[in-house]
């Protein structure tokens, strides 16, 4: 089921801008090597759908799945996908699996922490639920390792640092 959402959040990223309707509810900043990457969050409206590109998935049976990815004209991707064992995380709640991945083409060629030497590492000063919404203020940091692919192994000898920050409303989805 995550991998439909996280498939849907791509389409509606590399779709052009004109199909769907964004409302900026958040950012995500970052320093790539010599690039500074602020891409904001959103909510994309077409006439029949609703999206955000920050959620928080309830996915039963004790687990969830937290998502904040950036939207950008030019189809550049950044987002942080974290997993845990716990359907409300919050401040405190340690994930059981971190990726943070950068596509600066907007393409399948991309920049990930899977496989990087060291683990990324992200840390919450605000994560609030209340209802079917919330607000997550936080940092990351990264060794992401450049994969030509998607499902292709990153290349651990090509890896650059990322140091960022987020500050977004995101959606409970179930």
């Amino acid at each position: 089921m995550k991998f439909g959402l996280s498939l849907f959040a791509v389409l509606i990223l590399a779709t052009p801008a004109l199909a769907f309707e964004t409302e900026e509810i958040g950012v995500l900043e970052a320093r790539f090597g010599d690039e500074n990457i602020s891409q904001p969050t959103v909510i994309a409206r077409s006439e029949n759908e609703t999206s955000a590109t920050a959620f928080l998935f309830l996915a039963g049976g004790g687990f969830s799945s937290f998502s904040i990815a950036g939207y950008s004209l030019d189809n550049k991707r950044l987002s942080l996908e974290l997993d845990y064992m716990s359907e409300r995380p919050a401040v405190g709640t340690v994930p059981i699996g971190v990726t943070i991945t950068y596509a600066p083409q907007g393409t399948a060629q991309h920049w990930t922490s899977e496989g990087a030497p060291t683990p990324p590492a992200i840390s919450f000063t605000r994560l609030d639920v209340v209802g079917e919404e919330g607000h997550a203020v936080g940092t990351f940091a990264a060794l992401l390792c450049y994969a030509d692919g998607y499902g292709v192994e990153a290349d651990t000898a090509n890896c650059r640092q990322i140091d960022g920050h987020f500050d977004t409303r995101f959606f409970v989805e179930q």
